[in-house]
């Protein structure tokens, strides 16, 4: 009979060690799944910022090939305008006839003004020449 008290304790003794791993087990599964979540709540930020990278991407790529084809139409029209300019010039004899040089001085000194920084004339409302 004295091994039932023995064998009682023992058991008692292994169904508390039994209970306290269950426990253990319970608390780390626990800690993981938290552990786990905010992972998960990480990654999704994660993935929203890729998401609004990604768009903002795709917006300066439409920016850009917007920008190239003005580009393009601004170059078409500006040729387009000389081939209009030379046709309507071919036949003129005022288009290839030099500049007098007193016009050409007073415009080249006009330019050396404003290279210079001295707009007192066009302040002063004074005239680029004698007209």
């Amino acid at each position: 009979m004295k091994a039932l008290p023995v064998l009682a304790v023992v058991l008692l003794t292994l169904l508390a060690a039994a209970v306290g791993g269950i426990a253990w087990e319970r608390h780390q599964r626990s800690l993981a799944e938290a552990s786990l979540q905010t992972a998960q709540g990480e990654l999704k930020q994660t993935g929203d910022v890729l998401k609004e990278v990604r768009a903002l991407r795709k917006d300066i790529s439409d920016v850009e090939a917007r920008l190239k084809k003005l580009g393009q139409n601004r170059n078409a029209t500006g040729e387009s305008r000389r081939e209009k300019i030379n046709a309507a010039l071919a036949g003129e004899q005022c288009a290839v006839v030099a500049v007098p040089d007193a016009v050409a001085d007073s415009l080249y000194q006009r330019a050396a003004e404003v290279a210079a920084g001295d707009y007192s004339g066009a302040f002063a409302r004074k005239p680029d020449g004698k007209n």
